[in-house]
């Protein structure tokens, strides 16, 4: 009776443990880059172990993960998530990389020896769920490692590849194509690598960068994966899976692996999935949330939400408008109805959150984070304040700066131990449906409800690097008592809801303060002024304008763009009141106005509700320069592209030019070439843009952040991918820093032109860019290293060559002077 009541006992603890994953906290390891537990596996004898080469195994195991088991559950996650612990090609000579990343798979059965045995993993999980926490082990079925290719049509096996040259495990060593038995099994699609990855038959059965295809139409291929996976959560008990590179499988494929009678999920309940299906929406559309959905009714039963990630890299990073951050919570609800939404700000393949900014923004967006409904995500170093991407948490790894990382007094540790428990201790956090309530055209404001059934919040943060205020119409009434529960940074008294359920509030610069609405009320009083305007809601305007009105108060406040310490003071004179708006000291577009009105006591105050206008200003062009066409070869002349045919001159540039509407710039760049080989959002890759703008006025800096170079002096930094923009102040900008992030700038491609528009704001506002001086250079950005391009003597697959690590990290560059009298 006593042993059944303990087993009884620990199947409920089980369930309340494992039960609700939208209750859970996952922290994410790459496992060669966290501990190294066991030095004895790091080196297998074929020189794929140097941690002093960030391309090639670290020593990082899971005997490591298993010594750091306190530290991981001492900031309060419930699980883990871990890189896949499989047997890797460990080094691949085609593209001079190793598989230390678990990625390029030799054998789906098996444990890599770099990372330990069976044992060590069987151990790992053992102490997990002793400690109540989860295990998420991440798995791949779209490719193998890179085993063979086709070149111009021919067939090549990658004889020299280590430690193999094909995978070990049937029936995925059957890989010669020149074997007519193994040609005819059709394991792979016998495939070059995708060009087109807007072509749906491409990205469902090309290579994806070189990695052998898997046939997963083949029913020896599905039963061969459905067998290798169960094999995990039968050996080891893994609770969760996360998928990578769902979208390069067809759909039929995940409803037959996971909901078949021998699916994955008939081996374990409450077992979680969620997939990877990298795809970001443009502002103010959802049209990655809409493909994101359908794999909902296709097996999985969570997604990682890329959506979302793209926005608070956009807005709460970038300074973009918090009317985007809005739009994409709103659109979240709908897919929350359908499945469990993965979030998070970073991860093992884009640039640390945390590179390029200061840590009060990682802070920000992290609490972001922790206030909305989903299964937040923590990648390893965060807690740390890591800005490189796979750097390694023990002393003796990678990029580690011979430095253990594992402090548990370090001030992001304890600020994420506490926003973590926050989470846990208030439901609405992750139960609750968001509801949007205001948002501004610019960065600054977010107010958003949480509601659920046993709490209702109230979200106020501010995005900008000032202070800003609103007066926001809500549904609460009036009296309603908002108690601070959670103050970052923030103010930290109540708040009472005004007449109207007007909340008027005074947000400081990147805040974040959650308020529990109580059911308190207090009595509130209402002040009354006459007034009226000539400024109409709406109002587009053209030329100055002088605003002129009326009104019985003392003094008139009056606040542009919700900026606070820009506000107008007005003293009222005979009952009126006016000030001039001129156009071009505004960016185009949509303006808003808050009037503020005093009576003759500072107790006699008044916020009207906020006012819009437009400004409609022409666009002026203020240079165009062409650039030689094939000078794309360095400062010396003798730069050489890497081997990768991918390559093809894109860093050639042949001309830029510039405009502005009143106080924007836009700067166009024309490339030689323009590709999209890796399926970039803003539409081109292999080419980076280093912008650097002189202000005549200004005494910025001279050296040019990690690019081996100096000029004679600038202010502000542009740097521009396909994938990302920034722009940065010359504030604490260094040889190996970047300077201040200000804003991320809108970037497209526009008729073969890279377009990039750079919002006024960003520079003050200025009158007029006369003699203003920008230097443009190119290169290329390794996304998941975080870093330039190298360079080496020889090129290689995605080195350049005809230089030495310590020469420009510039291919082309060109110099415009604007011409704005």
């Amino acid at each position: 009776m006593k042993k059944f009541f303990v087993v009884l006992l620990l199947l409920t603890f089980f369930l309340l443990v494992f039960s609700n994953w939208q209750d859970k906290v996952i922290y994410f390891i790459m496992i060669d880059r966290f501990n190294d537990g066991n030095p004895t596996n790091n080196d297998q004898g074929y020189k794929e172990y140097n941690p002093k080469d960030g391309a090639k195994f670290s020593g990082g195991d899971l005997e490591g993960i298993i010594q750091k088991i306190d530290y991981i559950k001492g900031l309060g996650v419930d699980g883990i998530w871990i890189t896949p612990p499989v047997a890797n090609q460990w080094w691949d000579p085609w593209v001079n990389y190793g598989g230390y990343h678990g990625y390029w798979a030799r054998n789906f059965k098996q444990v890599d020896e770099h990372f330990g045995t069976l044992e060590d993993y069987k151990m790992l999980a053992k102490v997990l769920h002793e400690n109540g926490m989860a295990l998420i082990q991440d798995i791949v079925v779209n490719h193998v490692g890179n085993y063979f290719r086709f070149r111009n049509g021919k067939f090549e096996l990658n004889r020299n590849s280590i430690p193999t040259s094909a995978p070990t495990q049937y029936p995925f060593n059957l890989n010669n194509f020149d074997d007519p038995e193994q040609k005819n099994m059709n394991i792979y699609h016998w495939t070059e690598d995708i060009k087109d990855y807007k072509d749906p038959k491409q990205r469902l059965n090309n290579q994806l960068s070189g990695l052998d295809d898997l046939n997963t139409e083949n029913p020896i291929v599905r039963k061969a994966l459905k067998d290798s996976y169960k094999y995990w959560i039968k050996e080891v008990g893994v609770d969760g899976f996360r998928v990578d590179t769902a979208m390069y499988v067809p759909k039929d494929f995940w409803r037959d692996f996971f909901l078949s009678e021998n699916g994955i999920y008939s081996v374990k309940d409450n077992f979680i999935s969620f997939g990877e299906v990298w795809l970001t929406s443009k502002p103010l559309n959802n049209d990655a949330e809409k493909e994101i959905s359908s794999y909902f009714d296709n097996g999985f039963n969570a997604m990682l939400d890329f959506p979302l990630n793209e926005e608070i890299k956009r807005v709460i990073k970038g300074g973009q408008p918090t009317k985007y951050l809005a739009y994409r919570l709103e659109k979240r609800n709908e897919l929350l109805n359908k499945g469990l939404l993965v979030t998070f700000i970073d991860n093992h393949d884009m640039e640390r959150f945390l590179n390029g900014t200061q840590p009060v923004v990682l802070e920000q967006a992290l609490l972001f984070l922790m206030t909305i409904p989903g299964m937040p995500v923590i990648y390893y170093g965060t807690e740390q304040y890591f800005t490189e991407t796979r750097a390694s948490m023990f002393k003796n790894g990678w990029g580690s700066k011979n430095i253990d990382h594992f402090n548990q007094e370090s001030d992001i540790y304890k600020f994420l131990k506490k926003a973590i428990a926050f989470r846990k201790q208030n439901p609405a956090t992750r139960y609750g449906k968001v509801k949007p309530i205001y948002s501004e055209k610019t960065s600054g404001i977010l107010i958003y409800l949480l509601e659920s059934e046993e709490q209702k919040l109230l979200v106020v943060m501010n995005t900008a690097n000032e202070k800003k205020i609103a007066n926001v119409k809500t549904d609460l009434e009036e009296g309603t008592i908002l108690k601070p529960i959670y103050n970052f940074r923030g103010q930290s008294y109540n708040i009472t809801i005004k007449n109207g359920g007007q909340l008027s509030i005074i947000v400081p610069e990147r805040s974040l303060v959650v308020y529990e609405i109580s059911n308190e009320k207090a009595e509130v009083k209402d002040v009354n002024f006459d007034f009226t305007v000539n400024l109409e809601n709406n109002m587009v305007i053209k030329d100055e304008f002088v605003v002129e009105g009326k009104t019985n108060a003392k003094i008139v406040y009056i606040y542009i763009d919700g900026k606070y310490n820009s506000k107008k003071k007005i003293e009222v004179e005979d009952g009126k009141f006016s000030f001039l708006i001129d156009p071009y000291k505004f960016d185009p577009g949509e303006h808003k106005i808050l009037f503020k009105l005093r009576g003759k006591s500072i107790k006699e105050i008044k916020y009207l509700e906020e006012m819009n206008f437009y400004i409609d200003i022409q666009k002026k062009e203020l240079t165009f320069a062409l650039d030689p066409v094939n000078d794309d070869k360095g400062p010396f002349g003798r730069y050489l592209y890497p081997t990768d045919p991918s390559f093809k001159r894109q860093m050639d540039i042949v001309g830029a030019k510039v405009e502005k509407i009143g106080s924007t710039l836009i700067l166009y760049i024309k490339p030689r070439n323009l590709t999209t080989s890796w399926n970039p959002p803003n539409g081109f890759d292999h080419v980076t843009y280093q912008i650097f703008i002189d202000v005549p006025t200004k005494k910025g800096a001279r050296v040019l952040p990690f690019q081996n170079y100096e000029i004679e002096d600038w202010d502000y930094e542009i740097f521009v991918t396909g994938w990302s923009s920034a722009m940065y102040s010359a504030e604490g900008a260094s040889a190996k820093k970047f300077g201040n992030q200000i804003l991320s700038p809108d970037v497209s491609v526009d008729n073969g032109w890279v377009k990039i528009i750079i919002k006024g704001y960003a520079f003050d506002n200025p009158e007029s860019f006369n003699n203003w001086k920008i230097y443009i250079t190119s290169w290329d950005y390794d996304g998941v290293e975080a870093r330039f391009r190298p360079i080496y003597k020889e090129p290689k697959a995605y080195v350049i060559g005809g230089g030495k690590e310590t020469d420009p990290y510039i291919m082309d560059d060109i110099t415009l002077i604007l011409k704005d009298e």
